[in-house]
């Protein structure tokens, strides 16, 4: 009886999770080539070429719903190899060739952690990725979002917008060729 009775309690907790994670990924221009695959030609728009870091990607942080963790984001995008420049969110969505418009908000549960944020990228002002993360822990019960560091989410979720972009690793140390004698 004592049993049964945990097991329903730990069934009641585990219910009430209600994280919500929904990722549309933006549709590559070179399916064969990672490295050039979000990539417009040179000179493709108001801003010019794109420079020796990769594909140009503005990023509008919106103001008013919060832009926490704004620089965890930037990071995953430069990893990714793309020349980010952040732009005024007053900006149009025509400004660059691509623009994300990134808003998120943190929350403190025994640490800080991502509480909610939305990223929307579009290219020549037509929307081709979305990602969407609610750590909603309003409905009670287990929540372990609260767990996970905003920087590993942001990632996540950029890596699931522009998948495969990150550069392999470096071989280890000491796997490098000998020196000749």
């Amino acid at each position: 009886m004592k049993l049964a009775l945990l097991a329903a309690c730990a069934g009641l907790l585990l219910t009430g999770c209600s994280t919500y994670q929904a990722v549309t990924p933006v549709d590559r221009l070179d399916p064969t080539d990672p490295v050039v695959a979000f990539q417009l030609p040179a000179g493709g728009g108001p801003l010019g070429n794109y420079g020796a870091h990769g594909t140009l990607l503005c990023v509008v942080v919106n103001p008013v719903s919060g832009n926490d963790f704004v620089e965890d984001f930037l990071s995953s995008l430069r990893r990714r190899n793309f020349e980010v420049k952040v732009l005024q969110a007053q900006t149009s969505i025509a400004a660059c060739p691509m623009v994300a418009l990134y808003t998120a908000r943190g929350a403190w549960y025994w640490n800080a952690y991502l509480n909610n944020a939305d990223i929307t990228v579009f290219r020549n002002g037509d929307r081709v990725g979305k990602a969407i993360y609610n750590a909603n822990r309003s409905a009670g019960g287990l929540n372990l979002s609260n767990f996970v560091q905003p920087s590993a989410k942001l990632d996540e979720l950029v890596e699931q917008l522009f998948p495969g972009m990150l550069p392999p690793p470096p071989p280890p140390a000491g796997t490098g060729a000998a020196p000749a004698a």
